[in-house]
C-alpha cells in the first residue's frame, strides 16, 4: 500500500511539473522588454509600447516579431487608427513570420488578444477602454 501511495504522489508531482513547464512555453525565448509591453497596453501606455514593438518587428526573433506585430495591431485597434492597423497587418503578411497566413485568421487572432487585454484592463483599472483624445488639430 505504501508503494502505491508513493508512486501516485510521484506521478502527481511529475504531472504538476509538466503543467507548470507548459505554462512557460509561450513566452520562452521572448525578451522581457517585449513581454512588458502587454502590461503597458493594459495600462494605456500606447506610445511607450509602440516604441518597443516597432523595434522588435525589425530585430526580434520570429517568435518576437509575431508577438510584436500582434500587439501593434491591438494598439492600433485600441487607438481606432484603421490605416495604421491595416498597414501593420500588411507588414505582418509580407514578413517571413506572416507570409502565407490567412488575413482574416490573423485579424481574428489579434481581435482575441485585444479582448483578452481589455478583460485584464477591467480587472486592473476597472475600465475596458482607455481615455482617448479624439480632438484633431486644425
Amino acid at each position: 500500500m505504501k508503494w502505491v501511495f508513493g508512486a501516485s504522489k510521484g506521478l502527481l508531482a511529475m504531472g504538476g511539473l509538466i503543467m507548470v513547464g507548459c505554462t512557460y512555453v509561450p513566452t520562452y525565448g521572448v525578451h522581457g522588454k517585449l513581454l512588458s509591453t502587454e502590461q503597458q497596453i493594459i495600462d494605456c501606455q500606447y506610445e511607450a509600447a509602440l516604441d518597443i514593438l516597432q523595434r522588435f518587428t525589425v530585430v526580434g526573433s520570429s517568435k518576437e516579431k509575431a508577438r510584436a506585430f500582434e500587439y501593434m495591431g491591438v494598439v492600433y485597434q485600441e487607438k481606432m487608427d484603421l490605416e495604421a492597423f491595416n498597414h501593420t497587418v500588411d507588414r505582418y503578411m509580407f514578413n517571413d513570420v506572416g507570409r502565407g497566413a490567412d488575413r482574416a485568421a490573423v485579424i481574428q487572432n489579434w481581435n482575441e488578444t485585444r479582448r483578452d487585454i481589455r478583460e485584464r484592463r477591467v480587472y486592473v483599472l476597472g475600465q475596458a477602454e482607455c481615455a482617448t483624445n479624439f480632438a484633431t488639430s486644425g
